[in-house]
C-alpha cells in the first residue's frame, strides 16, 4: 500500500515540475503552407464644388451726373444709374463657372474685393475726380432666386445658408458702384474674389 501512496506522490510531484517549468505537452500539429497578397485602398476627398473664372463685369462708360449716385448692372447686363447715364462701351454681365456635387445641404458664399475703387485717367485723359465704391455684387441662375452680397465696411460680404438648386451652370454675376458727394470721373478694374462652401 506503501508502494502505491508513493507512486502517486511522485506522480502528482512530476505533474506539478512540468507546469513549473512551462512545458505542456502538445499532440503534433503540421503546420499548414500559406500565402500573402497586398492591394491598395485609393480615393480623393474634394470640396464638394468647383468654381472657376467666367466672364468680367463690364459698365461700359457711364457719366455720372449728380453727386450721392449709384450705378447697376444686372445679371443679364442691363446698365442703370441712379444719376448718370449710360454711354456705351459694351456692358456686360459677368459669370463664374460653377459645379456642385449636390444641391443639398445649402451653401456659404463670401465675396471678398469690395470696397473703394481705384480710379485711373479714364479714355481721353479725364480725371481722376472724386471717388467710387463697389458696394453690391449680385450672383443668380444656381438658386431659385438671386443673392445680394452688400459690402459690411471689411471689404467682404457673406451669405450663410444659400439654397442652391441647380448643380450646374453659370453664375451670372451683376454689381453696383456707388458714389458720394463728388461726381467721379475716371476708370477703373476691381478683381473680386468667389468662395463658396457647404
Amino acid at each position: 500500500m506503501s508502494k502505491i501512496i508513493n507512486s502517486k506522490t511522485k506522480m502528482a510531484a512530476g505533474a506539478a515540475l512540468i507546469a513549473l517549468s512551462g512545458f505542456v505537452p502538445q499532440p503534433l500539429i503540421s503546420s499548414a503552407d500559406a500565402a500573402t497578397a497586398k492591394i491598395s485602398v485609393t480615393g480623393s476627398l474634394i470640396t464638394g464644388i468647383q468654381l472657376a473664372a467666367g466672364q468680367n463685369v463690364k459698365f461700359g462708360s457711364v457719366a455720372a451726373t449728380d453727386i450721392n449716385g449709384n450705378m447697376a448692372i444686372s445679371t443679364a447686363g442691363a446698365v442703370t444709374p441712379s444719376k448718370g447715364v449710360a454711354v456705351g462701351g459694351a456692358p456686360q454681365a459677368g459669370s463664374f463657372a460653377f459645379t456642385a456635387v449636390s444641391t443639398t445641404p445649402n451653401v456659404d458664399i463670401t465675396v471678398a474685393g469690395l470696397g473703394a475703387l481705384t480710379l485711373a485717367a479714364s479714355a481721353g485723359g479725364a480725371g481722376p475726380t472724386g471717388t467710387a465704391k463697389l458696394n453690391k455684387i449680385i450672383l443668380d441662375n444656381i438658386g431659385a432666386a438671386a443673392v445680394t452680397l452688400t459690402n459690411g465696411g471689411g471689404g467682404t460680404a457673406k451669405k450663410a445658408g444659400y439654397d442652391i438648386t441647380s448643380k450646374t451652370g453659370p453664375i451670372k454675376v451683376g454689381a453696383v458702384v456707388t458714389w458720394g458727394a463728388t461726381q467721379p470721373i475716371g476708370a477703373f478694374t476691381q478683381q473680386i474674389t468667389l468662395t463658396m462652401v457647404y
